[in-house]
């Protein structure tokens, strides 16, 4: 199995503003939004990275 790239949301510095954008825009519906945080599938995720690009406050890290 080839190496994934990690992923990483950045809501301690309050970049993240739970707006759901990310979890509309994925095509694998393996990111999941509560009040207080936004959880990746980790299994399902290719890394598309298609909900960086949709994140509207760049709070989404894909490295």
């Amino acid at each position: 199995m080839p190496n994934k790239k990690s992923l990483h949301i950045e809501s301690s510095g309050q970049l993240c503003i739970y707006c759901g954008a990310c979890v509309g825009i994925c095509p694998l519906n393996c990111i999941y939004l509560d009040e207080t945080r936004i959880t990746f599938d980790e299994q399902v995720c290719t890394r598309c990275e298609i909900c960086v690009k949709g994140c509207p406050v760049g709070a989404i890290e894909i490295g």
